[in-house]
């Protein structure tokens, strides 16, 4: 039987058909390399980058994948395992984090740079994100740790809620999404247009922040959706119409005023981020966008966490080298930073990932069965 006929995917256009029904979904590491290096750029201190738009883009990208991951592991057993997806999810994220944060706690010691009270039991809980607005987001050497904090709040609470949507249907759990996202975002502009509570609450807290990853779940609930298929249509009509989203994205963040940034914008560029991803997933196979695609890219891309998570030590160092001038400093920069996120990866990350493989759930023989289980 073809995967059209078989795959709960149909509705879709056969490009995007194909590039869902596989094991591996395409172009997601290549995006995960243009956020990374996004954020990477930023933090260097070229600052007409918007760096904010790359973890934007990690929170629509996670709320993507791992809500795709769940509906398709209630696909092939017809139901979630909370406790495996927990399992998989520690083993994935814990030994790189406490690893890169015990080595910052040791070297900003060494140095006599204390931290802050209380920052210490902030980055061992994963409560960065509200250390940092609750404190004004200091600067600190773990100071970007505030959107692992985010995601991991998220891991913490979404599998439960999809349970929780899943069982009034998709359309229903597509419903509480929206629902969720409004809220968020009335939220979000009530304590900044009306409170004034500032912009580094808005900016770290989960509860101003978690529309960006609903946005991806919402993606994923939708895809499959027959209504879905006119959206999707228009919007890969052309290859060259992500461009145009491109456009609108970096005109949404860098042209507009902070009320609109703090307020409606977060939810603007996650959307925007959510259409890339969908044009992407697409095109990553035509000429325009195959480089997504190409070894080294999808590399930089699978080691995008580590690449986060050690980038402001290797910049710090790239600093350092100022014989070759600017281009010289971020050049030694990113290689630094590369070579730690490769070591990260290789020699800390990858024992771990082997060990997730135990609680991986086998590919379901029967896609009609599948495809009966997710309706």
């Amino acid at each position: 039987m073809t995967a059209s006929n078989s795959h709960p995917l149909s509705p879709v256009s056969p490009p995007l058909q194909r590039a869902l029904s596989g094991r591996h979904l395409p172009a997601l590491d290549g995006l995960r390399a243009i956020a990374v290096f996004t954020v990477i750029v930023y933090h260097f201190g070229i600052d007409s980058v918007p760096g904010d738009l790359g973890v934007s883009a990690f929170f629509v990208l996670s709320g993507f994948l791992i809500t795709w991951l769940l509906l398709k592991e209630q696909a092939g057993s017809g139901t979630i395992s909370l406790g495996q997806f927990y399992a998989r999810r520690t083993l994935r994220i814990f030994p790189a984090y406490y690893v890169f944060l015990l080595v910052s706690l040791a070297i900003d010691s060494t140095r006599h740079s204390p931290w802050p009270k209380g920052l210490t039991l902030a980055g061992l809980f994963y409560f960065v994100n509200y250390f940092n607005a609750l404190h004004g987001h200091p600067s600190t050497t773990i100071a970007h740790a505030w959107s692992l904090a985010i995601e991991e709040q998220f891991y913490l609470l979404w599998p439960l809620a999809l349970l929780l949507l899943l069982q009034g249907g998709r359309k229903r759990a597509i419903a509480g999404l929206l629902a969720a996202i409004t809220l968020v975002l009335t939220w979000r502009s009530f304590l900044y247009l009306e409170v004034n509570i500032g912009s580094a609450y808005v900016y770290n807290a989960f509860d101003t922040r978690f529309d960006n990853l609903a946005v991806g779940c919402l993606l994923a609930l939708a895809v499959d959706q027959r209504w879905f298929r006119t959206s999707e249509a228009l919007l890969t009509r052309s290859s060259a119409l992500p461009i145009v989203t491109l456009v609108l994205l970096l005109l949404s963040r860098s042209l507009t005023s902070p009320s609109y940034h703090y307020s409606l914008g977060y939810t603007v560029d996650a959307c925007l981020v959510a259409i890339f991803i969908l044009q992407m997933l697409a095109f990553h196979q035509t000429t325009l966008w195959r480089w997504l695609e190409w070894p080294i890219i999808k590399y930089l891309g699978v080691i995008s966490y580590p690449l986060y998570l050690w980038h402001a030590w290797g910049l710090s160092i790239g600093h350092h080298v100022q014989a070759a001038g600017i281009a010289g400093e971020f050049a030694v920069g990113v290689m630094v930073t590369i070579g730690l996120a490769s070591a990260s990866y290789h020699f800390v990350e990858r024992p771990f990932l082997l060990l997730k493989q135990r609680f991986q759930r086998s590919e379901p023989r029967d896609r009609v069965t599948a495809a009966k289980a997710s309706a």
